[in-house]
């Protein structure tokens, strides 16, 4: 059974919350490198001290929002249809993805946090990068799928689809972000992993239903 939180546990969310969707907001409104965390503090009229009880870094806030895009990803994860093949599997996460970043999240904080990956702060384990991540999780259990169910060409490695799985994600995304609005993102990330996996799996496949996205 959940215990009710105090007020001052209900005090101490608020005050983190207001902080992160401040910073967001500044970060969109300025760009990440030009926002301190003192900007932040005072925007929301508390101490530094404070903020940084609730993040350890600004960079901190970039990954809090990762954290709530994978945690999207998790409900993705359970809509995926049983009949797909791995292909089927990789498009329809795709799809879900750019429907949710397109209508949920928005160009103004996808353009933040991808700022925010090229900067210093960011050492190792890149967020954008990280294998830890669920959607990354998910893809590499596609592909290993598609490997030992014999979809993918005999000479293609796990490492070598990974690779270009991830990237037509990314790549998808910052044209998006370089593109005005013509640009439709789902659209674009169907149509160009489409191209790209015709060209690793076998071509019975193609006749497997996964094309249907």
């Amino acid at each position: 059974m959940n215990q009710q939180l105090t007020e001052r546990q209900k005090k101490a969310l608020l005050t983190k919350q207001n902080l992160y969707i401040t910073a967001l907001n500044l970060f969109t409104k300025h760009g990440f490198e030009h926002v301190s965390v003192e900007q932040i503090t005072k925007a929301c009229g508390v101490s530094k001290g404070t903020f940084y009880t609730h993040f350890q870094s600004k960079y901190a806030i970039i990954l809090e929002k990762f954290e709530e895009m994978d945690n999207y990803y998790i409900e993705i994860e359970k809509n995926i249809p049983n009949h797909l093949d791995a292909v089927g599997k990789i498009l329809f996460v795709f799809r879900e993805q750019m429907i949710y970043l397109q209508n949920q999240v928005g160009k103004d904080i996808l353009r933040t946090v991808y700022t925010a990956a090229m900067t210093k702060e960011v050492e190792k384990d890149h967020f954008l990068i990280n294998p830890k991540r669920k959607i990354f999780q998910m893809l590499h259990q596609f592909v290993t799928e598609g490997i030992n169910q014999h979809e993918f060409k005999p000479d293609v490695t796990f490492e070598v689809a990974t690779k270009y799985v991830e990237r037509c994600m990314r790549a998808n995304v910052y044209d998006w972000l370089i593109h005005d609005e013509s640009f439709d993102l789902v659209e674009e990330m169907v149509g160009f992993t489409s191209c790209m996996l015709g060209g690793l799996i076998v071509s019975s496949v193609e006749e497997s239903g996964w094309n249907e996205y």
